[in-house]
């Protein structure tokens, strides 16, 4: 697994692939938070990061799915996905090194998010009075939402080898689940079925935790998912390969 991971690391910083994505991740954040009129912090007259935890999940909606693609198109597209399977590596730690992997850059990406807390903490009016517990919780949160990204990003990359098709797909499919759902609850003939409907929505779990609340059941919905999309890129594989 640590094999895996290693060399998927190493592939994403060895071309200029990677730096593009973390380039482009902190440019929209940084306008978005600091800059632009509508959106920058110094709008709210008080410390907090709510835009930030706000906007994040759409950007993360495109740099996992362009962090992923690769992950198993290109190794299918270039027939070295038999050559990793003839080595003495389970098919469960070539999925999980590629799936922490991607994780891991995208857990590097909102690490490197915390100098925005420091600068609000030092920014408020007296200094340090802002919510850290809050967020601390929405960073959380964050991590296990895109978690959940990267497992669906891994399914899809294994569905074929087109990694613009593996792309879109799991692109859309993360947006369906975070804020698709969302909109069905819109229509008042199934106004009835708010409540079980949004236990499948990611961005009902995710505000859970930007708003402060640590519930276990939106703690265990997000593990669901990665397993769950982990699971079913195992059995995928293993159905291609008889």
């Amino acid at each position: 697994m640590f094999i895996i991971f290693n060399k998927e690391i190493k592939n994403y910083f060895d071309s200029l692939y990677g730096f593009v994505m973390v380039v482009i991740f902190f440019l929209i954040n940084s306008l978005i938070v600091w800059f632009f009129p509508s959106t920058n912090v110094f709008q709210y007259g008080f410390g907090s990061l709510d835009v930030f935890f706000e906007i994040v999940p759409y950007i993360f909606m495109f740099i996992v799915p362009a962090l992923t693609m690769k992950s198993i198109s290109e190794e299918k597209n270039l027939g070295t996905f038999e050559i990793l399977l003839s080595q003495p590596i389970s098919l469960q730690n070539i999925v999980f090194g590629k799936l922490l992997s991607s994780w891991f850059i995208s857990f590097l990406l909102v690490f490197f998010t915390f100098p925005y807390w420091i600068s609000i903490y030092n920014l408020s009016n007296p200094i340090g009075n802002i919510d850290s517990l809050i967020i601390i919780n929405s960073y959380l949160g964050l991590i296990l939402l895109v978690g959940s990204m990267n497992s669906i990003g891994i399914f899809f990359s294994s569905l074929s080898q087109n990694q613009i098709l593996s792309f879109i797909l799991s692109a859309f499919f993360c947006y369906f689940l975070y804020e698709g759902i969302d909109m069905i609850n819109y229509y008042d003939s199934i106004n009835y079925s708010d409540s079980f409907i949004n236990h499948f929505s990611f961005s009902h779990h995710y505000l859970n935790f930007t708003r402060g609340i640590l519930q276990l059941n939106s703690l265990i919905f997000f593990l669901i998912i990665i397993v769950l999309f982990f699971t079913m890129t195992l059995f995928n594989l293993k159905r291609e390969i008889k």
